[in-house]
This record gives structure tokens, sequence and C-alpha cells, in this order.
């Protein structure tokens, strides 16, 4: 029972943590990008997008099994459930820095490994 609310607890802690930095990049990006007047698109390859996808549904199964199994949490576990579902969305689809800075380059690390 302590085991299952010390991995909740550090799981979630890492994911808000995680969070909490994309969010705060994002916002230096997107003020960056203001103050320069050059601008680029990026289009994904549909490989891109399918690893994107794929993970994504990876995160939400792990995160949402962790809340499940954590018996503290017993009446409360929607709540995590969908606050984590939160979080991943964005990170995931909305956050260029966790996307560009972090997801593609791990993902490029392990394809070369």
């Amino acid at each position: 029972m302590k085991t299952d609310l010390f991995v909740f607890v550090i799981a979630e802690g890492l994911l808000v943590l995680l969070f909490g930095v994309a969010v705060v990049a994002d916002i230096f990006y997107r003020w960056k990008d203001k103050v320069s007047p050059a601008s680029i698109e990026i289009t994904r390859s549909e490989k891109s997008i399918n690893a994107l996808y794929v993970n994504f549904g990876i995160a939400t199964v792990v995160f949402t099994l962790i809340v499940q199994t954590c018996k503290v949490l017993e009446g409360n576990q929607v709540l995590f459930i969908v606050l984590n579902y939160v979080l991943l969305t964005y990170m995931f689809f909305f956050s260029s820095w966790f996307r560009n800075q972090l997801f593609f380059k791990m993902l490029n690390r392990i394809r070369k490994d």
C-alpha cells in the first residue's frame, strides 16, 4: 500500500514537473517568436505522427494504471486520470518544446541505438 502511494507520488510529481517546464518553455518560445520577424512551419511525416500517437497512448495507459493500482486514491481516481490525460494531451499535441526538444530527440536517439 505504501509502495503504491510512493510510485503514484513520484510519477505524478515527474509528470507535473515536466508539464510545468513545457508550459514555461512554450511561453518563452512564443514570446521569442513575437520578437523575431522570422517564422517557420514544420510538417511532420506520417511516421513521426504515428510515433506521437502510439507514445501518447502508451503514456496515458501507464499513468491510468498507476492511478488505478493506488488503493489510497479510491474515490478520487477519475479526477487524477482526467488530470493526467489533460497534461499528457497538452504536452504531446500542443507543446512544441516537448515534442521538438524532448520527445523527437529522444525517439531519434532510441532509433539510432
